[in-house]
């Protein structure tokens, strides 16, 4: 199969998205929640591995109308990109960071008083104002204001020159699951919260609640304000099929053959012997390992599509390299591996990775490596990013 147009012939692997993709989906995510509430894309961790400033663009371009990042340096990168969307940095940042926030022009999380007092005297020596959103811990445990604190958190922040309350908002800690008692129990105290914050006149235009797995299962949660992480890269944040919302996976792993041996039955493979041949074979040596993002816990469990067939992974995974199995197959060098996307109809997807190493999809996509190129295919056509 030939390589895909902006793919160098000195890539071992590679990482394909669809930036057009990403519009559709954060339109289909806008469209679901309605016109009365906003969405934030989020961009943590370059984008989830798709590349935080085309993501950011795509997303923008759907509807989204803030883009969220988990500190001060992914802002910084999506300002140095040209991007002046209003930005919300979800990590509590540190108070010496504070001079960054201003000069960026980034909206921070408010959760202590130290960074609270210093975005003020950042701002006020800035001649400027700032935007925060409080957080309010409602059951996750890590940041945020206690909801019995809230009031007087968001009091101490009101009467500091510079900042501007422009949210309040919580973040759910069992969105997916299939009982809901927690999540609702979070959002009754996070309206209890709200409430308090209104009857003494304390009242943020933005206020926000639902992560993805929320914004499809609880339309009461969604407030002013949804916060789309998965759904904008097109996976599913459920357990179960999602049909609320059309989505289309926007990320492709790619590599290629890069040597066939024929095996005897009982040759031993990879590091340690975790596997031994069976039987005369064919095995593949293809040049992604556990350094670009493929779990090494996935040695003998995993599987790749190599001529339109899901193929085993034999062996231990290896920082660099992994082995296959095509018996029966034509399987040659320089052939197209897919270890997330589609090949001859058949599919391998990001989900499919973190149900085989029983953990969470964010994990597997926002792992993967940075030595692997990416190349943005979106109405614009093929385009190589800077590598």
């Amino acid at each position: 199969m030939p390589l895909a147009p902006a793919v160098k012939s000195s890539w071992n692997a590679w990482i394909e998205v669809d930036t057009a993709a990403i519009r559709r989906n954060t339109a289909a995510v806008c469209r679901f929640i309605g016109a009365s509430t906003q969405m934030m894309a989020i961009l943590k961790a370059d984008g989830y591995g798709h590349g935080a400033a085309p993501t950011a663009k795509a997303a923008l371009a759907g509807g989204a109308a803030w883009l969220g990042v988990a500190n001060v340096a992914e802002g910084q990168q999506l300002r140095a990109a040209g991007i002046s969307a209003p930005v919300l940095v979800l990590g509590c940042g540190m108070p010496d960071q504070a001079a960054e926030v201003v000069e960026n022009d980034l909206a921070q999380t408010l959760a202590t008083e130290e960074m609270a007092r210093s975005l003020s005297a950042a701002a006020s020596a800035a001649g400027r104002e700032i935007a925060v959103h409080i957080k309010v811990d409602t059951g996750m445990g890590r940041l945020g204001v206690r909801p019995h604190e809230a009031l007087a958190f968001a009091r101490l922040a009101a009467g500091l020159p510079g900042l501007r309350i422009d949210g309040v908002y919580s973040h759910l800690a069992t969105a997916d699951h299939d009982d809901t008692t927690y999540a609702r129990e979070q959002a009754r105290r996070f309206g209890e919260a709200l409430s308090e914050l209104a009857a003494h006149g304390i009242r943020p235009p933005l206020r926000h609640l639902a992560n993805s797995a929320a914004i499809a299962r609880f339309p009461e949660m969604h407030f002013d304000m949804v916060r789309a992480g998965l759904l904008v890269y097109g996976l599913n944040p459920l357990a179960r099929a999602l049909t609320e919302i059309e989505l289309t996976p926007a990320l492709a792993w790619k590599t290629r053959v890069a040597c066939v041996k024929d095996m005897p039955a009982g040759q031993r493979l990879s590091y340690n012997g975790l596997y031994s041949t069976p039987r005369p074979t064919r095995i593949a040596c293809v040049p992604v390992g556990y350094a670009d993002g493929f779990p090494r816990a996935l040695s003998n469990v995993g599987s790749v599509l190599i001529a339109g067939r899901r193929r085993p992974v034999v062996g231990a995974v290896c920082m660099d390299q992994m082995l296959v199995d095509v018996a029966d197959t034509e399987a040659k060098v320089g052939d197209e591996v897919v270890l997330i996307g589609e090949q001859a109809g058949e599919r391998i997807t990001a989900n499919d990775i973190a149900a085989a190493q029983g953990t969470v999809v964010h994990e597997i996509v926002a792992r993967l490596g940075k030595r692997l190129p990416r190349v943005y295919v979106g109405d614009e056509g093929p385009q190589e990013c800077d590598v």
